[in-house]
């Protein structure tokens, strides 16, 4: 046995197949797909002389499709102060159609708007201690929910607290 021949045709209910591979092992990863397509494969073996053996069944499997839905926005932000030098975050996890799969954080420079915002940090889960800051000032903060293909959610609310003296 001198190795395979992989082939493959897309759409639901393909049949005309097109060779796409030559692996020598009994497996094959197809690079470069198109998400919310339908493949079907099938492989023959073949010699060193070019002898083929028979098709293998087809197999059929589906790429996930591309996700472009945002997450919903973080809801319930609180800022609490916990000495001159910390204020806890929390917030009410976001939604996605996959998977949220974290959420950035954000410090107000502009003490009016909130914005431009400052990211300072990224977590998997829905608090965050804000260190090393300075006493008896005030501190605003907004999030953003963040999924796998990196779409953005709308910013959460303003969040502020005084850092005690």
């Amino acid at each position: 046995l001198a190795g395979y021949r992989v082939e493959r045709c897309q759409g639901a209910g393909c049949s005309t197949f097109v060779q796409i591979a030559t692996p020598s092992t009994t497996s094959y990863s197809d690079p470069g797909l198109t998400a919310g397509t339908s493949y079907s494969y099938r492989v023959r073996a073949a010699d060193a002389a070019g002898n083929l053996s028979g098709y293998s069944n087809i197999s059929t499997a589906a790429t996930p499709a591309l996700d472009t839905t945002k997450p919903s926005t973080p809801t319930g932000l609180t800022a609490t102060a916990d000495s001159s030098t910390q204020i806890n975050l929390t917030w009410n996890p976001s939604t996605d159609n996959v998977d949220v799969t974290g959420y950035i954080v954000y410090r107000c420079n502009n003490k009016s708007t909130c914005t431009p915002n400052t990211q300072i940090a990224t977590t998997a889960t829905n608090s965050y201690s804000n260190t090393g800051l300075t006493g008896s000032t005030l501190y605003r903060y907004r999030v953003r929910a963040v999924d796998a293909p990196g779409n953005l959610s709308s910013f959460s609310g303003i969040a502020s607290a005084r850092t005690a003296q």
